[in-house]
């Protein structure tokens, strides 16, 4: 993906979402937790995003704070990608609530 590119963005979100909904447990929590912020962080330098202020703004301004908003996001977006060739079926990932 390109950097900058909103998926990217997205997809950190989506990675710390999953950390803290069902990673607890997991022995390399902080690890996973790590590699999602960077993640986030190589979208919001790719922005310009320079400081904690702008970056804290810029988090919420993307809604990467709402599951309710940025995991329907990640779906559509992948779906702009994958099209029809999707090797299992999808529904089986979506999150319950």
């Amino acid at each position: 993906m390109p950097q900058g590119d909103e998926l990217e963005a997205v997809l950190g979100a989506t990675a710390m979402f999953f950390c803290s909904y069902r990673g607890e447990s997991h022995p390399q929590l902080e690890e996973l937790q790590e590699d999602s912020f960077k993640i986030i962080l190589g979208a919001a330098n790719a922005q310009g995003i320079e400081t904690q202020e702008a970056f804290d703004n810029w988090y919420v301004q993307q809604r990467l704070n709402d599951p309710e908003y940025f995991l329907p996001r990640l779906n559509q977006r992948l779906e702009e990608i994958v099209g029809d060739g999707w090797l299992f079926d999808c529904s089986q990932f979506e999150v319950e609530e």
